[in-house]
């Protein structure tokens, strides 16, 4: 069994008891075909950036899963044939995913980056830091030729 990350965007114009029923039928799918959902992310009605079939919004979902290695052709063959699927993708994934990873804190081994703590911008000046009566208009190069003359 492999872990897939497996992305659908539903057509809005669903309503409150059919979107249930197809969620529950991509669950059947994934299930018939040998897998097992692990955890379900439920994005909601988002603004497409592009239009998609003559629709401009779409209802997100993701589930992570892990499927046997015929499982994803299954999948894409039913998502193809579904009307209500905008788009779907189907994505391997390395990391096996568990159901505590969603309600954890960030792990120190997480490839999340920690927050970096801010540095003081003030620096001591040196002897080499000088004021220049130039204007920041003038180019390097004026600025060069006045100090060398």
């Amino acid at each position: 069994m492999k872990n897939y990350e497996i992305a659908v965007i539903l057509s809005p114009d669903l309503d409150d008891k059919s979107l249930p029923d197809m969620k529950e039928t991509i669950k059947g799918w994934v299930s018939s075909s040998g897998g097992e959902i692990v955890l379900t992310d439920e994005r909601g009605m988002r603004k497409m950036a592009y239009h998609i079939k003559k629709k401009r919004e779409g209802y997100y979902i993701s589930w992570y899963a892990s499927l046997s290695p015929s499982g994803p052709a299954e999948l894409e063959q039913q998502m193809r044939l579904n009307e209500n699927i905008l788009r779907f993708m189907i994505i391997k994934s390395d990391v096996p995913v568990q159901v505590e990873e969603k309600s954890s804190s960030i792990d120190s081994d997480s490839n999340v980056a920690e927050p970096i703590a801010s540095t003081s911008t003030l620096e001591e000046s040196t002897e080499s830091d000088e004021v220049s009566d130039t204007s920041p208009d003038q180019s390097l190069d004026e600025k060069h030729e006045g100090e060398s003359s």
